[in-house]
């Protein structure tokens, strides 16, 4: 039985664990974000820079060209699956006080990205190929044996989704890393602003 005095405290851990796991979805399912700061973007530059060069952990490394940014990991630190951010910064001309638009994207390597789009490409045209040849037959009225090319791209669509899924999970911490970088060079919470400024 919980004692009165420690029902306050399994209260809070219970508020945080649901925290906790709600900024994870949010993490996992939406790495694209974006907020308006009034901050000005030659600040906001100054300030993820600065920021890269204090002391910490893990060590993040920021290349800049105008008002575009990455932010990745040493080459030492990286994995097939290490994510990096790409922050663009741009005036809004819409904006009542012509804030400036922060985008930010949490993204595996391009490497990466130009793999799964071959793949899932090569299994897209091997399902077509398949169901194709596989009408053809019916109407011919022969075996039908390219229904296994249409459900062996099926299988290798499914393996690919499960891959990607694991690759996210393997990246998470990184990509909380990347996010709290920006969080604490800009002083804010950037996710939770941006669902609050689009709310």
């Amino acid at each position: 039985m919980v004692r009165p005095n420690n029902q306050g405290v399994i209260r809070k851990l219970l508020t945080l664990l649901s925290q906790s796991t709600t900024m994870s979805d949010t993490l996992a399912f939406r790495p694209r974000f974006k907020f308006h700061s009034e901050l000005s973007m030659s600040d906001i530059n100054d300030k993820i820079v600065k920021h890269s060069k204090q002391p910490q952990e893990p060590l993040i490394e920021v290349q800049k060209v105008q008002n575009h940014l990455v932010l990745s990991f040493p080459k030492a630190d990286r994995h097939f699956w290490t994510p990096h951010m790409d922050i663009n910064l741009e005036e809004d001309p819409d904006h009542p006080h012509r804030h400036v638009l922060t985008r930010c994207l949490i993204a595996p390597s391009p490497t990466v990205w130009t793999m799964f789009t071959f793949v899932y490409g090569f299994f897209g045209f091997l399902g077509f190929v398949g169901l194709t040849l596989a009408m053809s037959q019916w109407t011919l009225k022969k075996p039908i044996w390219g229904l296994w090319l249409l459900l062996a791209s099926v299988i290798g669509v499914v393996a690919m989704y499960l891959v990607s899924y694991e690759g996210k999970r393997l990246a998470r911490d990184e990509m909380y890393a990347l996010k709290k970088f920006v969080d604490d060079a800009l002083g804010c919470d950037c996710i939770r602003l941006a669902e609050e400024q689009t709310a």
